[in-house]
């Protein structure tokens, strides 16, 4: 263990192989030492256990701008704390950091999103609906505000005057997950989580308002007016035979969005489950062959539907989705209820709610129970029922097959 001097510092080079740490320790003060890097940056570091017994070893300082002299006089300060005071400077410092990057409640939440962006085990699946919901409802409010000032009459009142229960109950849980992270982020003792349960967070304990189920569907005998709508609103192929395809599949908008051709293969198209994770495959029409038979694959651009960027997918469609709405006499229409319009017209021929949770991949306990009794031909034959639907034809129902019942053994 050398004795480090100014020149020893200024000479030291990183020597180690993969990355791995190269740390000159001081014979002088224990846990004070020079960390090298590979890319030649050299820095000043304590090692020490703060009161839990767990292990730190922070920065005191670059040492391009501090002398030797200067940081082991700060090291020895900073032993000197936790010695007499348990304290934990590294905590402290990183406290410190996280209360100038999360001051407000604005703040704090865009931190929150950030974080659950980049997380590779839990990553946030649609921030930018979160940050809607912020910028809409809870910015106006608390905003500007410090997040630790901010009480729970407030949070209760604010929730309770929002118009639309769905926004409230939405904005309510996006602050309350970003609280969460907040006070959890500060939390270094050991142990469970506690969850609803904890009082630190203003947003707990208020319960969601009751919502209204949305019923809108699309009835068959409006079909010629919105495809009539579609061909007028607008003269972009791709994005007419999108909403076409979503009506035809009942896939989700974001995953017929990200529909590339390699997942398309004859008569099915495998999508990314956006929702439940994974992948689940669709069967596809007679009809939506033919669509997808029409649409021109262009050349270095891997997506079905795609923009007018170069190698681009289709972006937002809602923009040309509320021209067709209007002009179809359809303002209530949205997106997403030509989904809800196809498992509602499997309905109306009689499908089974088990068999329309698998043609539109539904990942609950029941549909996955099914999943072993369903399989292609059934999801096969809602896709063409629908198909009939449009085309005014009656559709046929598929049936399930009952399983044989296990021989039971006579007891002894």
């Amino acid at each position: 263990m050398p004795h480090l001097t100014q020149r020893v510092v200024d000479a030291a080079v990183y020597n180690r192989t993969g990355n791995a740490a190269h740390v000159l320790w001081d014979d002088e003060l224990k846990g004070f030492g020079l960390r090298v890097y590979p890319s030649g940056r050299k820095a000043f570091l304590l090692s020490y256990r703060n009161a839990h017994g767990t292990k730190r070893a922070p920065a005191i300082g670059d040492a391009a701008v501090m002398r030797l002299d200067e940081a082991r006089r700060k090291a020895r300060r900073l032993l000197v704390a936790v010695d007499d005071h348990d304290a934990d400077p590294s905590a402290e410092r990183r406290k410190e950091r996280l209360e100038s990057k999360t001051g407000s409640v604005a703040a704090l939440i865009e931190a929150y999103i950030e974080a659950r962006t980049k997380n590779v085990h839990r990553p946030m699946k649609r921030p930018e609906s979160v940050r809607w919901y912020v910028k809409k409802f809870i910015v106006p409010k608390f905003g500007a505000r410090p997040w630790r000032d901010v009480r729970r009459s407030e949070v209760r009142e604010w929730h309770a005057a929002i118009a639309k229960p769905y926004n409230a109950n939405r904005s309510l849980q996006a602050m309350r997950a970003a609280f969460y992270w907040r006070l959890w982020q500060e939390d270094d003792a050991p142990g469970k989580r506690r969850r609803e349960s904890d009082t630190r967070n203003p947003c707990a304990g208020i319960g969601l308002r009751p919502e209204t189920v949305r019923k809108t569907r699309l009835e068959l005998v409006d079909l010629p007016k919105l495809e009539r709508a579609i061909d007028a609103e607008s003269d972009d192929l791709y994005l007419r035979a999108y909403f076409r395809f979503l009506l035809l599949t009942g896939c989700r908008r974001g995953e017929a969005l990200a529909l590339k051709w390699s997942d398309v293969r004859e008569t099915e198209a495998t999508f990314r489950d956006t929702k439940g994770g994974g992948d689940h495959t669709v069967q596809l029409s007679a009809r939506a062959v033919k669509l997808l038979e029409g649409l021109e694959r262009l050349k270095g651009n891997p997506y079905v539907f795609v923009s007018r960027q170069h190698g681009k997918r289709l972006q937002e469609p809602g923009k040309a989705w509320h021209r067709i709405r209007e002009a179809a006499g359809l303002p209530n229409l949205r997106i997403h209820d030509l989904r809800r319009t196809f498992g509602s017209w499997l309905g109306d021929a009689g499908f089974t709610s088990k068999q329309i949770g698998t043609a539109l991949g539904h990942k609950s306990d029941i549909t996955s129970r099914v999943y072993m009794q369903l399989g292609d031909p059934s999801k096969r034959e809602a896709v063409e029922a629908v198909d009939r639907l449009m085309q005014g034809r009656p559709a046929k129902v598929a049936t399930l097959r009952r399983r044989r019942a296990r021989p039971t053994r006579a007891r002894a």
